[in-house]
């Protein structure tokens, strides 16, 4: 890895200036003619787009992967860790402070994660390796998903772990837990608990309905909770401005049921959960807008998306 001439700073592999003083960097890269991106001089296909610097074209059909490597054993590792960068650029863009993006890389370099993601970056590349080695070409959707997953996962052990001061709403530690969890193979109501950590949000959760005002409890169901007969409520959200239940959201054990002011009910099995966005103060679920308040909106967001296609155990196949 190169050094800055001026502050001496690590580089980003393939950076044009130090993320630390903003000098300008003169490195061996090359831009891609496609997107214009820089990147390693070694490089085979551009690690943004996808282009084969010798000219060479992908069969029309192939699977273009989301993660592209040259599979040089001398280089991998180096490509793993710069793709990494390109994560938690996207990670801090998507969830964070886009503005903020330097103060994340600094942390990287300040922190013991660093020594953390060496070990991590290192074993990542050697299993891609191998099974590029193995299967070649029909290895490259396995690999996506496996450094996709990886990279999800450090990403957060970092950002949750090391930049609390960074993030601007805090989440919860317990979220770490849940990396590899698969449906059915844990509580969906305690994973519920301690990715959304109710008790410490301003909005007002109800989780006893037996003790829950009546009136609140039809309003709820009138407007939105069209729950089943043998579906599980965990819990009803208030979101309305008089405190009555008529706007909010709920979670059961099988869908999350919500209603928007001056929109109308909405409901998403998690099973049928296809796109989760997050905009600056919304989500849009399967394109449903859905917004409560910042804290909640980041938590619920992290939840859907590991709950994607989640079937509890419970439910008939």
């Amino acid at each position: 890895m190169n050094n800055c001439p001026n502050c001496a700073a690590e580089l980003i592999p393939g950076a044009k200036f130090c993320h630390r003083c903003g000098d300008k960097v003169v490195e061996k890269t090359k831009a891609c003619p496609a997107c214009q991106q820089s990147n390693p001089l070694a490089s085979v296909f551009c690690h943004h787009c996808g282009f084969h610097f010798e000219g060479k074209q992908r069969p029309a059909g192939a699977y273009v992967p989301h993660f592209p490597l040259d599979f040089d054993p001398e280089t991998i590792t180096e490509q793993v860790k710069a793709m990494f960068f390109r994560s938690l650029r996207g990670r801090v863009e998507e969830e964070h402070d886009p503005h903020k993006y330097g103060d994340y890389v600094e942390r990287f370099y300040q922190s013991k994660f660093r020594e953390v993601y060496a070990v991590r970056a290192r074993q990542i590349a050697e299993e891609a390796m191998a099974k590029w080695e193995r299967f070649g070409t029909e290895a490259l959707p396995e690999i996506d998903i496996k450094i996709g997953v990886a990279f999800e996962g450090l990403l957060d052990y970092f950002i949750i772990q090391f930049c609390p001061d960074l993030n601007g709403i805090l989440l919860p530690e317990t979220i770490l837990k849940y990396e590899r969890v698969l449906p059915g193979e844990t509580d969906t109501w305690r994973m519920i608990q301690d990715f959304l950590d109710m008790e410490h949000e301003e909005e007002i959760f109800y989780f006893n309905f037996i003790a829950m005002p009546q009136e609140y409890m039809a309003n709820a169901c009138k407007q939105y909770l069209m729950a089943q007969g043998r579906e599980k409520v965990y819990f009803i959200c208030d979101l309305s401005l008089k405190g009555n239940c008529k706007e909010g959201f709920a979670m059961t054990d099988r869908a999350i049921y919500w209603r928007a002011p001056f929109d109308k009910p909405r409901q998403v099995a998690y099973t049928d959960i296809r796109e989760i966005l997050k905009g600056k103060d919304w989500l849009t679920i399967n394109g449903h807008f859905f917004t409560a308040n910042a804290s909640l909106n980041l938590k619920l967001y992290k939840l859907l998306k590991k709950m994607r296609g989640w079937r509890p155990a419970a439910m008939p196949v």
